[in-house]
């Protein structure tokens, strides 16, 4: 890898702020408008959002912390953030993946089981490659293999959420067609007083 300069990881740390914040603010309107809907599956459905959310908020603190760290404090800072980091990264992960079989049988949908899969593959390429790459004293390139790969992890994961409300959307559906019993379903609404 060439030399990583100040700008670039001043740039990804930016970015990876702005996307932090479209984040919140995706997920707030997420829990607000389309979770409150849905009622049959909002108990198995609403603990994997959560630990969802928590892991895609690590693994964007990787880039935005790491990037900083590298640009401002020594390097064994930025080695020690990466552990403590990556510790974090650990458990998120694992809580995820206990509670994404019963969110995905709940809602019928496979895209939250491929991207889990596909994202704890990533999650251990990021965690192990600088350790791979520099030994027990990656440098500071080695340590920015973690930042791009973290960043990717983050983007796939906000892409998962997001094809997530069509899925929620259908789920909503077939839910409203449950609750109305079958005889009325094609009738119009009775008028009051008639």
């Amino acid at each position: 890898m060439r030399p990583v300069t100040d700008a670039f990881l001043l740039n990804m740390a930016e970015v990876s702020a702005t996307l932090i914040g479209l984040f919140f603010v995706g997920v707030f309107f997420y829990v607000d408008s389309g979770l409150r809907r849905l009622e049959h599956v909002r108990a198995v459905f609403e603990p994997y959002l959560r630990a969802g959310t928590r892991i895609t908020l690590i693994v964007f603190a990787i880039p935005l912390s790491l990037s900083l760290s590298l640009v401002a404090l020594d390097l064994v800072w930025s080695r020690i953030l990466f552990v403590l980091l990556s510790v974090t990264l650990i458990a998120a992960n694992v809580d995820t993946l206990v509670r994404i079989g019963a969110a995905a049988r709940a809602t019928g949908s496979r895209l939250f089981l491929a991207n889990e899969i596909f994202a704890t593959a990533l999650t251990v390429l990021l965690i192990v490659l600088p350790w791979v790459l520099g030994g027990l004293r990656p440098t500071r390139e080695d340590l920015t293999w973690a930042i791009l790969l973290s960043f990717a992890a983050g983007f796939l994961s906000i892409c998962a959420t997001v094809m997530s409300v069509f899925d929620m959307s259908r789920l909503e559906t077939v839910e409203r067609r449950q609750s109305v019993p079958d005889g009325t379903r094609d009738r119009p609404p009775s008028r009051p007083g008639a």
